[in-house]
């Protein structure tokens, strides 16, 4: 009987799961559509702004707190690629480094801009960040103030932001805690490496609030990540079809 009843409630709590998550994105999407379309891409833009930031936020906490592994939130750009492998979708991808005539064989069927990196300031738009390590963020916040100015163009080596269209946001592979303090500061400067267009994907996918389905037969695409971070890698992605939508481009 006790069984039974445990039973029960794991299914209740799974049902409770599901639908919340469902009403959260149908409260996202309903903010958007509710808003006049001159306005739309300021809403979506907001939005995604304070996704970011929770998201951000929300790993450092866990970090602090825990002694568990925290979230990864760069793994939301993981998420993406494996969507679009599965689904044979090509990424179209700008390489923004300066590389060597020698190294240029390995880059073939890639674009790469002359320029090298796209320089930008630190809080210009949402950078992802995956804060790992609670003595680095303890570190860099003391380390990173008004008299010690985050410059990502002097040590853009150890940067690795990419930039995901149409999502209109950054997704930090390195340098993810001295950001993360320069954020906080408001104060900075920083550079992106790549720039990753998931346009194609759109056309083959979508997000139901619960899970990423086939357009082709509405299947489900299952993946092995936490609900949390499929949730909202799904929320930024839907977020991003409505920039796509107004033909958006930030650079």
């Amino acid at each position: 009987m006790l069984s039974f009843v445990r039973r029960f409630f794991e299914i209740e709590s799974v049902k409770e799961d599901a639908v919340d998550y469902q009403s959260r994105f149908l409260n996202y999407k309903n903010i958007v559509e509710k808003s006049n379309t001159s306005e739309k891409i300021v809403v979506v833009k907001n939005l995604l702004s304070i996704i970011i930031e929770y998201l951000n936020f929300d790993e450092a906490i866990q970090t602090i707190e825990t002694i568990h592994d925290a979230q990864d939130n760069s793994s939301i750009e993981t998420i993406y690629n494996m969507l679009a492998d599965r689904n044979d979708v090509t990424i179209d991808e700008i390489i923004c480094e300066k590389i060597h005539p020698d190294d240029l064989k390995f880059y073939r069927d890639k674009t790469i801009r002359e320029d090298g990196p796209i320089k930008i300031a630190i809080r210009e738009f949402p950078i992802l960040l995956n804060t790992w390590n609670s003595d680095r963020i303890i570190r860099n916040f003391k380390d990173i103030n008004d008299n010690n100015v985050f410059d990502g163009e002097r040590y853009s080596s150890n940067i690795e932001n990419h930039y995901i269209y149409p999502m209109d946001i950054a997704v930090c592979n390195g340098a993810n805690h001295s950001q993360f303090a320069a954020r906080f500061q408001h104060e900075g400067q920083t550079v992106i490496k790549a720039v990753y267009n998931y346009s194609n994907l759109y056309e083959n996918i979508y997000f139901d609030g619960l899970n990423y389905r086939k357009k082709l037969d509405d299947s489900t695409i299952a993946l092995s990540y936490d609900k949390k971070l499929i949730f909202y890698s799904g929320v930024i992605f839907e977020l991003g079809r409505y920039l796509l939508e107004a033909e958006y481009h930030r650079f």
